[in-house]
């Protein structure tokens, strides 16, 4: 792989990955006064301090706000900024070098938990808008897709699995190609693949599990492909633009059938026996029911009145967990009838949703509001993931995130939890801190 392809190189930061500042000889020199900054912050309510002085910061239109030092307070030291939180922990910065931890030309610092379900052990840089999220079947690697650049980055976990750090391992490529919009994956233990999508190229790319390379790619038949799933030797492709699933034999990697839908898909859930594809639809808080044997559309459940964006969906014991984009719920339907049984409001922008496996948890990521603008653009918030309780999406814990929270896996053991934060271009790795696991 070329330095260029690398996280981390200029291609990333552009993407709003902050870098650490380098180290120097001696001690910095205190800051210049006034002294000015504007703070994107979370959790709400942080305490700012220089040198133990409290300072107040004035609300912007964007969200952040904007603290001053008109002048070197009496008895001031070497100039230190506080950022605190009840619960949280305390990070202390330097404040003639917080040049390495700006983004956009602001400061932006988020706190963790004192005594959470998940505790952080670090945070990679990734490819230009990380989309999604995936462990190997033994957990020993993450794969994570690349919407604004070319390929595939895959994290490796170090040997020692007490204390799992992940390293950057490389990024797969296509041969003969360089576009971008590579969205989801599927990990095929059996036939040891990984099958990804990409949206600007119609076609799921297929890669060695073990040795990580190129094998195929094949077109999926529609348009703008997203959502890959399998159950034995049928997998299915979610096509956006042209309204349609693509069945594929999982052995020859041909596809069977186009199934017509009644909307934009997006995440799918085959029920246990495979017999049923249950797909979301994206422009309608809807669910289509697609009977397998007949390949077409039985039943489409509409599970709230108004308007709604199903996202993601997970089939488990006769029931649908399914993310509501527009809403930011997430809600328990009866897969035989597709009766509402449970719905919550988590946050905005509900984006993924998996499965822990335990099973008596779901994983849910919220985007933050978006920016009035344009969404690709930074809003006024952080967005979050939150462990919700699979009998009543009651919320467990809540761990801010960064710009758009998206991607999202849990690895098999349960352990370990990683999130993409699409705008920073940006991958989140947290540990299991209680005595039970996700198993």
């Amino acid at each position: 792989m070329a330095a260029a392809d690398a996280p981390g190189t200029a291609a990333a930061e552009t993407a709003g990955t902050a870098s650490m500042p380098a180290e120097t000889a001696g001690p910095p020199p205190g800051p210049e006064f006034p002294f000015r900054f504007t703070l994107k912050s979370a959790p709400p309510g942080m305490t700012v301090s220089f040198d133990g002085q409290a300072l107040r910061g004035k609300d912007t239109e964007n969200g952040t706000a904007a603290y001053a030092v008109e002048k070197k307070p009496e008895g001031a030291g070497a100039g230190v900024l506080s950022f605190a939180a009840e619960g949280y922990r305390e990070i202390s910065l330097e404040a003639a070098g917080l040049e390495g931890f700006l983004k956009n030309g602001r400061l932006e610092i988020k706190l963790e938990k004192e005594n959470g379900v998940f505790e952080k052990i670090t945070e990679l840089p990734t490819g230009v808008q990380p989309k999604s999220a995936y462990f190997s079947p033994g957990g020993e690697r993450i794969f994570v897709p690349l919407l604004g650049q070319h390929g595939v980055d895959v994290f490796r976990i170090k040997p020692d699995l007490s204390s799992p750090v992940p390293y950057f391992e490389r990024r797969l490529a296509v041969p003969g190609s360089r576009a971008s919009g590579f969205v989801e994956a599927m990990i095929d233990e059996e036939r040891r693949e990984v099958w990804v999508s990409n949206m600007e190229e119609n076609k799921v790319h297929i890669f060695n599990l073990d040795t990580l390379e190129y094998t195929r790619g094949v077109p999926t038949g529609g348009v703008m492909p997203k959502v890959i799933i399998r159950n034995g030797n049928i997998t299915a492709v979610s096509n956006w633009l042209s309204k349609n699933i693509s069945i594929f034999n999982t052995d020859t990697k041909e596809v069977s059938a186009l199934i017509p839908v009644s909307g934009i898909p997006r995440g799918m859930a085959f029920s246990d026996d495979g017999s049923f594809l249950y797909t979301a639809i994206y422009d309608g808080p809807v669910i289509d029911v697609i009977d397998m044997n007949a390949k077409k559309v039985v039943s489409s459940y509409r599970f709230h009145e108004g308007a709604g964006a199903a996202r993601h969906v997970i089939y488990r014991s006769g029931m649908l967990y399914v993310s509501d984009m527009a809403k930011g719920t997430v809600c328990i339907l009866d897969a035989a009838s597709g009766k509402p049984l449970k719905e919550r409001r988590i946050g905005p922008n509900i984006n993924t949703i998996v499965l822990a496996p335990d099973g008596k948890r779901i994983i849910a990521s919220s985007r933050g509001r978006n920016n009035p603008e344009d969404y690709t653009r930074p809003g006024p918030e952080f967005g979050a993931v939150y462990v919700l309780k699979a009998d009543d999406l009651s919320v467990e814990e809540k761990i801010w995130g960064r710009n758009q929270p998206t991607g999202l896996a849990v690895s098999p053991g349960g352990t370990t939890l990683v999130f993409t934060d699409f705008l920073d271009a940006n991958l989140e790795v947290y540990r299991l801190n209680k005595t039970e696991e996700f198993q």
